[in-house]
């Protein structure tokens, strides 16, 4: 009997090692119960940032559209036209005035530009001998390179290119054997004008390009400086450094496209496209308040609670928009500041708070086109007033420092404070892995010991069990 009993210890010893990583991993199961949470937490904090962040940019587009309406020149943009399109190409922005302008083109704009023709290949020396030092301007900055006699177009094209200032320089094959360097400016203007030079004695040298017409070089030379473009709109003389030009004229872009010529330039009505602006208006705020909605709600068995359901009041300003909107607006009139409802400019308020469009209230209003093309001012029944309207309000919720913002940045910080107690904490746990790894390891260590003398014991037993059996 106790020869059985030692060998069914000796069956159970020999099996008693413990799983350490299976102990640890269920043990750790428990002390990770903090970190999972704290990273749950985490997670809704970041959701809770970005959905702050929507919102703010809701605002920022709906005070986009809020300053379109306020704008004059967001209506009834004008419709041009040139009579001699060879000569000028006209568009138009907001804000141009009715009417007829003359104009006449004297001189185009142009980038400098030089050929030096007549290389035999697309690496031949340029010519430099006893020459030391090339120098090329652009716009009144100098750049010098030392060259010699073995210097080479390739040389002084790639020079150029490396230079990163408005000036290229490339090879063309001209003709069988024959190769081009040419150096343009990228910018047209005197102001941007190139010019070139070369220290010391030459041979079939690129000689200066303000001596090119007296002193040229064997090679055949050829180009222009840079000019500007020249031209009298309405009797007035103008000078431009391009040949593209929108600040003569409020509203209108010019477009110079041959010299010596004359055009006249008219300016219509254009359609009206003030339902448009006051569309996009509603639309903007309508999005604003479907998201703040939906992120506040508190959810049910059908709805899902937003992340701001616990802060109604990071959008509280809601309330605010909604009470100046109620306020309605003013424009200037000849009598002075006029106030001017919602209703007036075809916007209607939903009993669900959202707005909508009537287009019938808007074309019954007198002189809607000359209202909206002298200004309005919304959330104010002050024309005259610009800190107390709407505009300023939103200004106030998304500048730094202002309501919105604050509310974003304060959440950050929690959110870096909740960072912060995770290192913290994983920092801990692996400590505390570490130590119930080192506790288990020893005690297997341990059983396994006390299982090797438990086999020595047994052995030594049965020893003596037969031998006193055997006398």
């Amino acid at each position: 009997m106790a020869s059985s009993s030692v060998s069914s210890s000796t069956s159970s010893n020999s099996s008693s090692a413990i799983d350490v990583a299976g102990m640890v991993a269920g043990l750790m199961s428990v002390e990770n119960k903090p970190l999972v949470t704290l990273q749950s937490r985490i997670t809704n904090q970041t959701t809770l940032i970005s959905d702050l962040g929507q919102i703010k940019s809701k605002v920022a587009a709906f005070q986009t559209a809020l300053q379109a309406v306020e704008n004059p020149l967001s209506y009834s943009a004008g419709v041009a036209s040139s009579s001699n399109e060879s000569a000028v190409k006209v568009t138009t922005t907001t804000g141009a005035n009715i009417g007829s302008h003359q104009i006449t083109v004297s001189q185009l704009a142009k980038p400098a530009q030089y050929i030096f023709n007549n290389f035999g290949s697309s690496n031949a020396n340029v010519g430099f001998t006893n020459a030391s030092q090339f120098d090329l301007t652009i716009a009144g900055t100098t750049s010098s390179l030392a060259v010699s006699s073995t210097t080479t177009i390739g040389d002084l094209s790639t020079w150029i290119n490396g230079l990163g200032l408005g000036v290229s320089a490339n090879i063309t094959q001209t003709a069988s054997n024959q190769y081009a360097l040419m150096i343009r400016g990228t910018q047209s203007g005197v102001a941007n004008d190139v010019t070139f030079g070369v220290r010391g004695a030459l041979t079939n040298p690129p000689v200066s390009s303000a001596a090119a017409v007296a002193s040229p070089p064997a090679t055949g030379t050829s180009g222009n400086q840079a000019q500007d473009a020249l031209f009298t709109l309405d009797n007035v003389s103008f000078s431009r450094t391009t040949n593209i030009i929108s600040d003569v004229h409020p509203g209108l872009i010019l477009n110079l496209v041959s010299s010596g010529s004359a055009a006249t330039i008219n300016v219509a009505n254009g359609p009206d496209n003030g339902q448009e602006v006051i569309k996009g208006f509603i639309t903007a705020f309508n999005d604003l308040a479907a998201i703040s909605k939906k992120l506040t709600q508190k959810g049910d068995s059908s709805t899902t609670a937003g992340s701001l359901a616990g802060l109604p009041g990071a959008v509280s300003f809601m309330n605010q928009i909604k009470s100046m909107l109620a306020t309605g607006s003013s424009y200037n009139s000849a009598s002075g500041s006029t106030s001017l409802g919602l209703y007036q400019l075809g916007i209607e308020i939903q009993s669900d708070g959202t707005l909508q469009f009537n287009s019938v209230k808007y074309g019954s209003t007198s002189n809607i086109s000359a209202i909206l093309a002298s200004g309005i001012n919304m959330g104010s029944g002050t024309f005259t007033d610009r800190t107390n309207n709407l505009n300023a309000f939103l200004t106030s919720q998304v500048q730094t420092g202002g309501d919105l913002s604050k509310s974003i940045s304060n959440q950050q910080d929690t959110l870096f404070q909740m960072s912060q107690k995770e290192e913290a904490l994983k920092t801990r746990l692996n400590s505390v892995e570490k130590s119930y790894i080192s506790q288990y390891s020893s005690l297997n260590a341990l059983l396994f010991k006390l299982n090797q003398t438990s086999n020595s014991l047994t052995s030594a037993l049965a020893g003596l069990t037969n031998g006193q059996n055997n006398r």
